[in-house]
C-alpha cells in the first residue's frame, strides 16, 4: 500500500480510494499519464462541482420559492381561516341570536296556545255537559218512546193474534166445505162414470146385435146368389160353384167363430189387465189431437186420486202430450183412468199406458 501525496490516506490501486487522486507509480511516461489523467480528473470534478454547485444553487432558488410560496399560501390560508373564523363566529352569533328570538317568540306562542286550549277546553267542557244533558234528555225520551211503542206492539201483536185466529178458524171452515164439495163432486164424478160404463156396454150389446143380423143378411144374400148361378150355369158349374159356395160359407163361419173368441178372450182379459195395480212412476202418453180442456180437466182429475201424485207434464197439443205420475201405494191406475168421465180410452202399451181423450 502506499501513501495518497494528496490527502495522505494509504491507498492501493491508480487512484486513492478516497479523494481520487491518482497515485503515480512506474517511470516519467507513467507520470505524465497519471499527470493527465489528475488534470483531466481535476478539471472533470471542478466541472462536476461546478455543476453540482449550479444544481444546488438551483435547487437552493427553488427551495426559496417554495418556501416563499408555501409561506405566501400559509398566510392566505391563514388570513382565509381567520377570515372564515369571524364570519362562522358573526353567523353563530346571528343564529344565536336568532335561536334567542324564536325561543322568545315559541314560548309566547306556547302560552298563547296553553291559554287558547285552556279557554277551548273550559268551552270543550261547556258542550260536554251541554251535550250529555242533552243526551240524558234523549235516553229519557228514547225510553218513553220505546215504552210507548212496546205497548203499542203488544197491543198490535194481541190484535193480530185474535185476527189470525179467526182466519185460521175461518180457514179450517172453508177447507171443510171444500173437502165436503170435493167428496161430493167425488161420488157425483163416479155415478156419472158408472152411468158411462152401463151406456157404453148397451152400445156395445146393441152393435153386437147388429154385426149378428148383417151377418145373417150377408148370409142370406150369399146363398141367394149361389142359387141364381147354378140356375144359370150348366150343372157341373153349378156343383163347383155350390161346392165353393159351401167352402167359402164355412171358411166364413169358421172366421166369424175365431172373430167371437178373439173378441171374447179380450173381453174376459180386459177386467184382469184393468184391474192390474200400479206402483211408482208411471207415463201416461195422449194421443192427439188433444183439447186443452180436455187435458186440463185430465190433470185436475189425476190430482183428485188418492195415493196418486202428478210429477210432470209435457209434449204439446198437436203433438201429443206425455203425463208422469206416481203412485206411492199400488192402486188400479187403468180401472180409475178408464172411469174418468174426459177418458174415451185406456191402452195398456207396454210399461206405458195410452189414453185417448173424449171430444168436447
Amino acid at each position: 500500500m502506499v501513501r495518497c501525496p494528496n490527502c495522505g490516506q494509504k491507498t492501493e490501486g491508480d487512484f486513492c480510494q478516497w479523494c481520487g487522486y491518482p497515485i503515480m507509480k512506474g517511470g516519467p511516461v507513467r507520470e505524465q499519464k497519471a499527470k493527465r489523467e489528475a488534470k483531466e480528473a481535476e478539471e472533470k470534478a471542478k466541472r462536476e462541482a461546478k455543476e453540482r454547485a449550479k444544481q444546488e444553487a438551483r435547487e437552493a432558488k427553488e427551495a426559496e420559492e417554495r418556501a416563499k410560496r408555501e409561506a405566501r399560501e400559509a398566510k392566505e390560508r391563514l388570513e382565509r381561516e381567520a377570515k372564515e373564523a369571524e364570519e362562522r363566529a358573526k353567523r353563530e352569533a346571528r343564529e344565536a341570536k336568532e335561536a334567542e328570538e324564536r325561543a322568545k317568540r315559541e314560548a309566547r306562542e306556547a302560552l298563547e296556545r296553553a291559554r287558547q286550549e285552556a279557554r277551548e277546553a273550559k268551552e270543550r267542557a261547556k258542550q260536554e255537559a251541554r251535550e250529555a244533558k242533552e243526551a240524558e234528555e234523549k235516553e229519557k225520551r228514547e225510553a218513553r218512546e220505546a215504552k210507548e211503542r212496546a205497548k203499542q206492539e203488544a197491543k198490535e201483536a194481541k190484535e193480530k193474534e185474535k185476527r189470525e185466529a179467526r182466519e185460521a178458524k175461518e180457514a179450517e171452515g172453508k177447507e171443510k166445505q171444500e173437502a165436503k164439495e170435493a167428496k161430493e163432486k167425488e161420488k157425483r164424478e163416479a155415478r156419472e162414470a158408472k152411468e158411462a160404463e152401463g151406456k157404453e156396454k148397451q152400445e156395445a150389446k146393441e152393435a153386437e146385435e147388429r154385426a149378428k143380423q148383417e151377418a145373417k143378411e150377408a148370409e142370406e144374400k150369399e146363398k141367394q146368389e149361389a142359387k141364381e148361378a147354378e140356375e144359370a150355369e150348366e150343372a157341373k158349374e153349378a156343383k163347383e160353384a155350390e161346392e165353393k159356395a159351401e167352402k167359402g160359407a164355412k171358411e166364413a163361419e169358421e172366421a166369424k167363430k175365431a172373430k167371437r173368441a178373439e173378441e171374447k178372450v179380450e173381453k174376459e182379459a180386459e177386467p184382469a189387465v184393468r184391474a192390474a195395480l200400479y206402483k211408482g212412476m208411471v207415463e201416461l202418453t195422449i194421443v192427439p189431437p188433444i183439447g186443452l180442456g180436455q187435458l186440463e180437466n185430465l190433470e185436475e182429475g189425476l190430482r183428485q186420486v188418492a195415493n196418486l201424485r202428478l210429477v210432470l207434464v209435457g209434449g204439446s197439443v198437436e203433438g201429443g202430450s206425455r203425463i208422469v205420475v206416481s203412485a206411492e201405494e199400488p192402486i188400479p191406475l187403468l180401472n180409475i183412468l178408464g172411469e174418468m168421465p174426459v177418458v174415451e180410452q185406456v191402452i195398456k202399451k207396454g210399461k206405458e199406458i195410452q189414453l185417448t181423450l173424449k171430444e168436447k
